[in-house]
């Protein structure tokens, strides 16, 4: 089954649901994922911008990754 179908079965679900409590376990899931995706740690934002900084100083001083696979 392809993916917009599945999307529209589940619509179609959603739609036949009665109780308000099974909605709203749909929701935290749904909001809950959503948080998942967005956040990055503040230890992690540090450690991306370090590695921005990093390039944007030296552009050139880059490994080719076929040469640090073949010395580990």
């Amino acid at each position: 089954m392809d993916l917009m179908t599945r999307k529209y079965n589940l619509i179609e679900q959603l739609f036949a649901i009665k109780k308000e409590s099974v909605l709203e376990a749909l929701e935290i899931t749904l909001k809950k994922e959503r948080e998942a995706i967005e956040e990055i740690s503040d230890m992690n934002k540090k450690i991306l911008d370090n590695r921005l900084d990093s390039y944007n100083n030296s552009p050139n001083d880059l490994l080719n990754w076929n040469d640090v696979k073949e010395n580990w």
